[in-house]
């Protein structure tokens, strides 16, 4: 059985462009000879060898596998795969979908790297952090007690245990505040 046939939505001769688009929910199709054709496109409509189809339908096909392509650098995500390196800082926003399950298994289900720490160090700071946490409940019921000199000794012990950054008051170099009653 032959396919209907259809005319040129222009004229009465057979139509050889097909073109279906839905906009809104509304479908609107478009039915053009080759002369109608050529005259929108601005090309030649004819007849296309199949392998030249072939050909475009391959491209198509490659650069879906190689995954969306970053505007700023051109990386694509199969590059990134490959290297396991990014080209620029808008390639997170561009592989974000990608990226971020990735992330997630490389850190333990996390998005961010928050390091490792070696298993005596952990020891020590898991000691520093419960002796910080008793600390300052003592100096909370310090406070509430009103007994400020224990409270104040509360707090220096505390300042002391926290690991203070360089150049932070404190920390003895810059902008270090001397105890009461020294000379500067």
């Amino acid at each position: 059985m032959a396919a209907p046939f259809r005319s040129c939505d222009h004229c009465a001769k057979p139509a050889v462009v097909h073109n279906t688009v839905i906009v809104n929910g509304k479908v609107i199709e478009h039915h053009l000879c080759e002369e109608h054709a050529a005259a929108v496109s601005g090309q030649a409509v004819g007849p296309v060898p199949i392998n030249a189809l072939l050909g475009q339908l391959a491209q198509v096909g490659a650069a879906r596998a190689r995954g969306p392509t970053c505007p700023s650098c051109g990386l694509t995500f199969h590059d990134f795969k490959s290297t396991g390196l990014l080209g620029c800082a808008r390639c997170y926003d561009t592989f974000a979908a990608t990226l971020v399950p990735v992330l997630e298994r490389a850190h333990g289900g996390a998005t961010q790297d928050v390091g490792r720490v070696p298993p005596e160090a952990d020891v020590a700071l898991k000691h520093r952090n419960e002796q910080l946490e008793r600390l300052s409940r003592e100096l909370a019921a310090a406070v509430a007690a009103e007994q400020y000199e224990e409270a104040a000794r509360l707090r220096d012990m505390i300042h002391a245990l926290r690991p203070q950054a360089p150049g932070a008051p404190g920390a003895g170099g810059a902008g270090t505040v001397p105890p009461r009653g020294s000379a500067p």
